[in-house]
C-alpha cells in the first residue's frame, strides 16, 4: 500500500474519529450532566459550552472533514483506487447529509434560541419547560449527527481495509 494512499486515508479517519467522538461525548454524557442540574443552571451551562465550542479547533474539524474526506476519495478514485475512493466519497456524503446539515439547519439554530434567554428571569416552571423540550430535541439531532460521522468513520476505516488489501494500481509505461 503506497504512502500516499494511506495518508489519504488516513487524514479523513483522524477527522470523522474526532468529530464523531466528540459528537458523541455531548450525547452520552455533557447532557446526561446537564439534566442534573437545576433547569436554569442547564441553559446557562449550556449557553456557556455553545460560546466555548466556537473556536478555531472544532470549527477546523466541523467543517473540513467532509472537504478533506471528498478531496481523498476523488484523488484515489482516480489513481485507481476505486473501491477505497468511493467508501471515502460515501462518508463524506453521510457526514454532509447527517452529520453537517442538521448541525447548520437545526442545531445551531436551537442554540442561538437557547443564547438569546436570560436564565436569570425565567420562573422555574418557564426554565423546566424550556430546558426539557431543547435539551430532548438537542440530544435527538446530536445523536443524529453523532451516528452519521461515526458511520463516516467506519466508511474510512472500510476504505483503508480495501487499499490495503486491492493490488496496486497498474502503471502503464509507454
Amino acid at each position: 500500500m503506497p504512502r500516499l494512499s494511506f495518508f489519504l486515508c488516513l487524514v479523513p479517519l483522524v477527522l470523522f474519529g474526532a468529530i464523531g467522538g466528540f459528537f458523541y461525548a455531548y450525547s452520552v454524557s455533557v447532557m446526561l450532566g446537564l439534566n442534573n442540574l437545576a433547569d436554569s443552571a442547564a441553559i446557562q451551562a449550556m449557553q456557556e459550552l455553545n460560546r466555548g465550542t466556537r473556536n478555531g479547533v472544532f470549527l477546523v474539524t466541523f467543517l473540513f472533514t467532509p472537504i478533506v474526506a471528498a478531496i481523498c476519495g476523488v484523488t484515489l478514485f482516480f489513481k485507481g483506487n476505486k473501491a477505497t475512493g468511493g467508501f471515502l466519497l460515501a462518508a463524506a456524503g453521510i457526514y454532509f447529509v447527517g452529520s453537517f446539515l442538521p448541525t447548520v439547519s437545526i442545531s445551531v439554530p436551537m442554540n442561538h434560541e437557547i443564547e438569546a434567554l436570560n436564565a436569570a428571569t425565567l420562573s422555574a416552571a418557564e426554565a423546566a419547560k424550556v430546558w426539557a423540550e431543547y435539551s430532548a430535541n438537542w440530544t435527538f439531532w446530536n445523536t443524529v449527527r453523532a451516528s452519521m460521522a461515526l458511520i463516516g468513520l467506519g466508511l474510512t476505516g472500510s476504505a483503508i481495509y480495501v487499499l490495503n488489501r486491492s493490488p496496486a494500481p497498474a502503471v502503464t509505461v509507454a
